[in-house]
C-alpha cells in the first residue's frame, strides 16, 4: 500500500514532534490506527524519519578502552569531568572505585589500604556492611599533620568496619628522620607483624600523589618531608608517589634521600599484588598517573576524563 508523502510527513510530525499517540493521530486524521503504524514504519524505511542513537558514555568508554590497551591495564574506569570541583571529582572517583571493589572482593582476600582524601571517598561510598570474610592491612605509615578522618589508621579502621573485622595497623610515620630510626621501628613487634601481611595482599587500594607541575602530594602538603628531600626528588625528576615511593614519568623509581627512611609496603611487594587499584584524577595529576601505570604500580586505574585525555597525549609525546 502506498501513501501520499505529505500524509507520511504529517503523521511523523504528530508522532515524533508533537508526541501524540497513534490512536490520537488516527482520530485526528480520520484514518485507522493500523494505517498510522504502517506509515510510521514506511517513513523510516524511506529515510523520511532517521533515528540516531547518541551514547553519552561513548567518549568515556573509548578512553577506558584506549587506556587498557595502551598500558595493559586489567581495568580502567573513567568518570566524566565537565568542570567538577575537586571535592565533586574525588566523590565521583570514590563512587566508581567502590563499585568496582564490590565486584572483585571475595572471601579470603587480604586488602591493603593506604590513606588520603581520595581513598577516604572510596570508603565513604561503600555499603555499611559487606558480607565478605577478608583481612584488612594498612600498607603505609602515616602523618600526624592531616585531619583525623583521612589519616592512615582511621581509613584502615573504617574500611575494616565495613567487613566487621579489625585491621592490621602500622603504627609508624610514612617517613622517619633517619635510616637508623627505620631499622629500629621495623624490629618493633607490632610493626613487624603488620609487615608480614604485605606479601599476602591480594587487593591494594592506593592514591597517587603528584609532585609536578604543582606540589600536590599529600606528603609534601602536610610537611612530612623536608625541603632537602624535595630538592632530591626534583633532581631525580620525580613526578609522583605511591605509598611514599617516588617515581619519574617513565615509571622508574627515583634514587632520592627518602628511600632509606620510608616505612611502607616495599615496591616489590606492590608489584606482585593481583589487583592494585589506583584512584586519582585531575589534569594536574596526569604525569603522576602516567608514571604509576607505566611502572605497573597499579594495574587498575580509576580516573576522570580530563586526566585520561592528558595521559594519552603525554604518552604519545614521550
Amino acid at each position: 500500500m502506498s501513501y501520499d508523502t505529505r500524509l507520511m510527513v504529517k503523521v511523523c510530525n504528530l508522532y515524533y514532534k508533537d508526541n501524540l499517540t497513534q490512536d490520537k493521530i488516527a482520530k485526528k486524521l480520520k484514518i485507522s490506527k493500523y494505517q498510522v503504524n504502517r506509515i510510521l514504519k514506511k517513513a523510516i524505511g524511506l529515510g523520511i524519519v532517521q533515528i540516531n542513537i547518541i551514547d553519552p558514555t561513548a567518549s568515556v568508554s573509548n578512553l577506558e578502552e584506549e587506556l587498557e590497551k595502551r598500558f595493559d591495564l586489567k581495568r580502567a574506569l573513567v568518570v566524566e569531568n565537565y568542570g567538577l570541583s575537586d571535592v565533586e571529582l574525588k566523590s565521583k572517583l570514590g563512587q566508581a572505585a567502590a563499585g568496582y571493589l564490590l565486584e572483585i572482593i571475595k572471601d579470603g582476600d587480604v586488602i591493603g589500604v593506604s590513606w588520603g582524601t581520595t581513598v577516604n571517598e572510596v570508603i565513604n561510598h561503600l555499603p555499611s556492611r559487606i558480607n565478605k570474610k577478608v583481612e584488612v592491612v594498612q600498607i603505609t605509615g602515616g602523618s600526624h599533620y592531616i585531619s583525623v578522618n583521612i589519616n592512615c589508621h582511621d581509613v584502615a579502621r573504617r574500611f575494616a568496619s565495613r567487613f566487621g573485622t579489625e585491621p592490621h595497623l602500622l603504627f609508624a610515620p610514612a617517613v622517619v628522620d633517619s635510616e637508623n630510626t627505620k631499622d629500629l621501628l621495623l624490629k618493633e613487634t607490632s610493626i613487624k607483624k603488620t609487615f608480614e601481611y604485605f606479601d599476602r595482599v591480594t587487593i591494594a587500594i592506593v592514591g597517587i600523589g603528584a609532585l609536578y607541575p604543582r606540589i600536590v602530594s599529600t606528603l609534601i602538603e602536610t610537611g612530612s618531608i623536608s625541603q632537602e628531600d624535595l630538592k632530591s626528588l626534583k633532581e631525580s625528576r620525580a613526578v609522583g608517589d605511591i605509598l611514599s615511593h617516588f617515581f619519574d614519568i617513565e615509571g622508574k623509581m627515583c634514587n632520592s634521600s627518602l628511600n632509606k627512611r620510608l616505612i611502607a609496603m616495599p615496591i616489590d611487594d606492590l608489584l606482585k599484588i593481583p589487583y592494585s587499584l589506583g584512584v586519582a584524577g585531575g589534569e594536574l595529576k596526569a604525569e603522576a598517573i602516567l608514571g604509576a601505570i607505566r611502572g605497573r604500580y597499579v594495574n587498575i586505574l580509576v580516573t576522570d576524563s580530563k586526566a585520561a585525555e592528558r595521559i594519552l597525549k603525554l604518552s604519545h609525546r614521550s
